[in-house]
């Protein structure tokens, strides 16, 4: 709904006329009530609810070498870039598919090494596109902790040649996230201490600090290359990678926040296909 409040309340009320007349019981008449006053609040920005990624969003954008002083690893790409030589952030996309909640298991596929990174998720809080730097973080709903898991293995020999980084970055699991963070918990997403522990110790203080591009710079340039929806996240880069084994646990959280948004996930063997 994009009228205006007095087109609302003309609407509402014609539900609830609607219901009486038909005999619809009152309960149900409250719910559509709320539902839709709800909504309307929401499409205002006068209500902020929790965002569900893996329910509500599409696909997970990752950038890369985001962090100054990066630089691509050599055994690995075409060209091994610094992070400071990037004009524009570099991209790759999941589908939400390859997302998962905190707690399960990364199911890596046979012969396959894994890589650790631990990241923040910006979370996107309505459909956008084409948005200029200074009104990004009003699309910002919320922030999750994200396991970037990587298999160092898989598809590494075609970006050898230039290629994309697809096929190690979103297979299913790959991408473990925690709770929905609310943006009023974050005082300065960019004053950050990302830490990532696997089997209990400690790998890795990363700082979001030092991002090549901004959060707002990152929204802005996502969103000029594709529609971003509600729901959507955009991981910010990872300041350091580890390997992984199966049976590793892997753990990634924000230095001083509530342990609950704590993103948690075990590698095991992936099942095998039943086709």
């Amino acid at each position: 709904w994009a009228g205006k409040p007095s087109e609302v309340d003309d609407l509402l009320g014609s539900v609830v006329r609607m219901g009486k007349e038909k005999g619809v019981p009152t309960p149900v008449i409250g719910t559509l009530y709320t539902t839709l006053l709800t909504r309307e609040r929401l499409a205002r920005s006068e209500l902020s609810l929790p965002i569900y990624p893996l329910l509500e969003g599409q696909k997970i954008l990752g950038t890369i070498c985001n962090h100054r002083g990066q630089q691509l690893p050599e055994f690995a790409t075409l060209v091994q870039k610094k992070a400071d030589q990037y004009l524009r952030p570099e991209w790759y996309v999941c589908p939400m598919s390859s997302g998962m909640p905190s707690g399960g298991q990364v199911e890596v596929p046979p012969g396959v090494e894994m890589i650790w990174e631990v990241e923040l998720g910006v979370i996107i809080s309505k459909t956008c596109s084409q948005v200029p730097k200074e009104k990004a973080m009003e699309y910002v709903g919320g922030y999750c902790v994200v396991l970037d898991m990587t298999g160092k293995s898989l598809g590494f020999e075609s970006m050898k040649h230039g290629l994309s980084w697809t096929r190690n970055k979103c297979q299913a699991s790959f991408k473990p996230m925690g709770m929905f963070i609310k943006p009023s918990e974050i005082s300065d997403p960019h004053a950050l201490t990302l830490i990532c522990k696997v089997n209990g110790k400690q790998v890795t203080r990363d700082t979001t600090s030092i991002m090549k591009f901004t959060i707002p710079e990152q929204i802005a340039d996502a969103s000029e290359m594709t529609p971003l929806k509600r729901g959507d996240i955009l991981l910010t880069g990872a300041g350091s990678l580890g390997p992984l084994e199966i049976g590793d646990t892997v753990e990634g959280f924000i230095e001083g926040m509530d342990p609950r948004y704590t993103v948690k996930a075990k590698l095991v063997p992936a099942k095998a296909s039943s086709l």
